[in-house]
């Protein structure tokens, strides 16, 4: 399945007297796989190992083996250093286009996701060189060679827009909800073996394969997202009785900051640091406040900006309270899957919508409710989006005691890497 990379030395101005001291010389070089003289690959040598390089991809900052993760169907461009940092500092791969590829049978259910660069003409599989380390790895998807997007060991350049959606009863807008233009990834592998995601947010999170030190096993690639997401979800804790249904209608989440970041042209990031294999934390997010980290020329609205919008109605599908009594039942008001948002801080949100009962009596209605949360024991009226995270407002109905004539408000605001819930924040209204 896999073709051998091979080196040769390359030499200039050789004279006749030292091609023999020099041929020999050559063999030895071919042997050591020295990274300290300039390398030439072609397809008709070898290294010092049988190990392949290969990759598995995952879009979740957890870690490896330790839950399900969400994998990144998407083919990616990657480039890979060995001996990272150092004088010996060599390019094995530069932008290799890995392919997604899938094995076995969806009907059989053992359908199995993979990623092969060795497909595509003029890329040769890579072996591990283990007297290199530490290795480093960057990669942005999805793949496209043109230039658009370009990068190196140091630098990171794409010219995409990034916008801000926005949500009226499902319809988004941009209309194309798939838009995520580009998401990247950092790895490091260091002399222990042990690899190191060097975008997560949290350093602490970033090992990845801390269970093992096996230097021969696939490369995991967890990719981030360079937006954000929000989304809005209902769900009641009170009594209600099968005549009282109550449904929600012309709901509104509207920003109130100013300055609120609505688009982007391009991403441009610097590595940072040498990232050495004693301290290989070192990224393309320079540094706090990571939710300005690299976008370029952002364009600001004032206050007002309506994000979501719910006309709602008895005969909406799914908005019935009765039916929605618990968090994982809640009402998604029509956008389950959240609006991509500009990452950015100190956002004020306020919500404004109307109740009503079954018979479609108006019960209740608030009007410009500011969304806060609460955080060691202090309420902020703002928020901040981070890259990579879906922010999950609930709107909860009532509570412990509660009955239709005296309704409680609860918005608990849950933190989620867009797959896996990691921390909530809450504060209690009363009205």
């Amino acid at each position: 399945m896999y073709a051998r990379t091979y080196y040769n030395i390359l030499f200039t101005q050789v004279s006749a007297g030292a091609f023999k001291a020099l041929a020999a010389l050559c063999v030895l070089l071919i042997m050591s796989c020295s990274s300290d003289t300039t390398l030439s690959e072609t397809d008709e040598g070898d290294t010092d190992s049988t190990d392949p390089m290969s990759f598995t991809c995952q879009m979740t900052q957890s870690e490896q083996l330790t839950r399900a993760v969400t994998l990144l169907q998407s083919d990616f461009a990657v480039s890979t250093y060995k001996a990272f940092a150092t004088s010996r500092q060599y390019t094995v791969m530069e932008r290799y286009h890995v392919e997604y590829k899938t094995t076995g049978s969806a009907w059989e259910g053992s359908l199995k996701p993979y990623w092969d660069y060795t497909g595509v003409a003029g890329q040769y599989v890579k072996y591990w060189d283990y007297s290199h380390f530490p290795y480093r790895f960057h990669a942005v998807a999805p793949y496209t060679a043109s230039d658009a997007v370009t990068f190196d060991d140091k630098n990171l350049r794409i010219n995409a827009t990034y916008s801000c959606q926005t949500v009226h009863n499902g319809m988004v807008t941009p209309d194309d909800r798939t838009a995520e233009p580009y998401v990247v990834a950092q790895l490091h592998r260091d002399i222990a073996g042990k690899d190191h995601d060097l975008l997560a947010i949290d350093e602490s999170k970033s090992h990845i394969n801390n269970s093992t030190t096996t230097r021969s096993r696939e490369v995991w690639m967890p990719f981030h997202h360079l937006n954000s997401k929000i989304r809005f979800a209902v769900y009641s804790l009170a009594p209600w009785a099968s005549a009282n249904t109550l449904y929600i209608q012309d709901l509104t989440v509207k920003v109130v900051s100013d300055n609120f970041c609505t688009a982007a042209n391009g991403y441009k990031a610097t590595c940072q640091g040498n990232g050495t294999a004693e301290n290989p934390y070192t990224s393309w997010r320079i540094a706090p406040p990571y939710y300005a980290q690299g976008f370029q020329n952002i364009t600001t609205e004032a206050a007002g900006r309506q994000l979501l919008r719910f006309d709602g109605g008895k005969n909406v599908e799914g908005n019935d309270l009765r039916e929605c009594q618990t968090k994982k039942t809640a009402y998604f008001l029509q956008c389950k899957d959240g609006i991509m948002q500009m990452p950015q801080k100190d956002v004020s949100l306020q919500v404004s919508f109307k109740l009503y009962k079954g018979d479609g009596t108006l019960y209740q209605t608030f009007t410009d409710v500011p969304v806060e949360y609460e955080l060691d024991g202090t309420y902020h009226p703002k928020h901040t989006w981070q890259s990579g995270y879906i922010y999950t407002y609930y709107l909860v109905l009532g509570g412990e005691g509660i009955t239709p004539d005296k309704l409680e408000i609860v918005f608990t605001c849950t933190l989620t890497p867009w797959d896996d819930i990691s921390g909530s924040l809450s504060t209690d209204l009363e009205q």
